[in-house]
């Protein structure tokens, strides 16, 4: 691991434990408005995390963390009210899904690979705990079960996010493809169907991938 590099701005600190892994801080009073500060702070770094696989992809400018993120969001919303889901749950999976990668960032396959399994999934858990210390303390207890649900995908409503996270990498995947060529994106669509079993879900991916 490299040597620790610290920015220093208006007491808000982010520790870079490596070029992936960084933990963003700010040294403020614990009032109410400044817990509410922070935990906007960790959502706005979403919006400054590129989502890496397309970097190697496409030119330009890609989508963020935020913007996929608000994308499941919507389509959490519009899928869970065909079906009848719980909107409440399933708008709060869709929205924290990927909020931990303010902290460890957006992590490739080739990154999770070189940095294993384990190494990963605690950086996870620190920056889950993280999180929830930033969140109001009645509402931590409900949160820690909510990312327990996505790491497990016990409910129904994580189980549609979870599907719903890889068919809107595929959408984009074919949005970016009008510019670089699909083929180019061919392996975006087969992890999306690969990890796809809902049948409306998949009957949508097989539309994309048509086209």
């Amino acid at each position: 691991m490299t040597a620790h590099r610290r920015i220093f701005a208006r007491k808000y600190i982010c520790v870079y434990l490596s070029k992936a892994f960084r933990i963003c801080l700010c040294g403020s009073p614990s009032t109410g408005l400044d817990s509410l500060v922070r935990f906007w702070q960790y959502a706005s770094e979403l919006k400054r995390e590129p989502r890496k696989g397309w970097q190697k992809r496409v030119e330009g400018r890609v989508e963020s963390v935020a913007d996929h993120s608000f994308a499941v969001a919507l389509l959490a919303l519009y899928e869970g009210e065909r079906r009848g889901y719980d909107l409440e749950r399933i708008l709060k999976l869709a929205l924290i899904h990927d909020l931990e990668e303010a902290i460890v960032g957006d992590l490739t396959p080739q990154d999770k690979a070189r940095l294993g399994p384990n190494r990963v999934e605690k950086a996870r858990e620190r920056a889950i705990r993280v999180l929830l210390s930033k969140l109001p303390s009645k509402s931590r207890a409900s949160y820690l079960k909510l990312w327990t649900d996505l790491k497990e995908r016990r409910s129904k409503e994580a189980r549609l996010v979870h599907e719903l996270d890889k068919v809107e990498m595929a959408f984009q995947a074919h949005e970016y493809g009008k510019r670089t060529g699909q083929r180019r994106m061919r392996d975006f669509y087969e992890s999306a169907i690969k990890e796809t079993n809902d049948p409306i879900l998949k009957r949508a991916l097989a539309t994309i991938v048509k086209n």
